[in-house]
Order: structure tokens, then sequence, then C-alpha cells
């Protein structure tokens, strides 16, 4: 997808190229679905010199334990990688996982049942500008 902004005058260019990947996966041959994963990638050019500028993938995964069809665990993880001078190689990465786990098996995920983990990882020189 191009997207091009002339709003004063200059024309900016950039290319955001989108990939999803879904896979089902049956863990004990049953015949149904026991988990599901969806990994949708994001590769944003900001400035369209061919460069990736942001890198984001972000994964899904619902996993039915039992075989009720209820969900029992679902996991969600967000990578993004930035590109911040411009030379090819991620400056800025950060990663964020979201875990529900409905331990005590009642068929809900309670807010107590969600664990949130975050990341990130910063060129050491970008720190010293701060």
């Amino acid at each position: 997808m191009n997207e091009t902004n002339d709003t004063d005058g200059t024309e900016d260019s950039g290319d955001v190229e989108v990939t999803v990947k879904t896979e089902l996966i049956d863990v004990d041959g049953d015949g149904l679905t026991d988990i599901v994963s969806e990994t949708t990638t994001t590769v944003v050019d900001v400035d369209g010199d061919g460069v990736a500028d942001i890198i984001s993938e972000r994964t899904t995964t619902v996993v039915d334990v039992d075989g009720d069809g209820v969900t029992d665990i679902i996991s969600e993880t967000t990578t993004t990688a930035i590109d911040v001078d411009g030379d090819g190689i991620p400056d800025i990465i950060e990663q964020t996982t979201v875990t529900g786990v409905d331990v005590d098996g009642d068929g809900e995920i309670s807010e107590d049942e969600i664990s949130v983990e975050e990341v990130v990882a910063v060129r050491e020189d970008l720190l010293d500008d701060v």
C-alpha cells in the first residue's frame, strides 16, 4: 500500500506491508482444533527509501487444553522494532506479552488470571540523549 501526503506542498511517500498467517493445530488428533495461532507482521517504510523503519509482529494464540471448546489459555505477544536513524538496523525493540489462563477452570479468564510482561531494549547511545 502506498500513501502520499501532500498537505504542505512537499511530497512524502511511504510503504506499508501487512502479512497475516493463521495456524490451526489439532494436538490430540481428534479432528478438532486445539490451538489457533495468528501472526500479523507489519513492515513500514516511513520515508519511502526502501528500508523498513518500523517492523511490528503480533502473535495471538488461543488454546483449548481440555477439548471442551472453551478457551483455557490466550496469549498475545507484540514485538516492535524501530530504526530511528534510517540505517536499516533497529535502534529500539519493544516486546509486550499478555497472557490469560483459566486457572480455576470456571470457563472465564478473570483479571487475577492475566499477566503482562514488557521488555524494552534501546541502543545505548540513544539513552545518552535522554
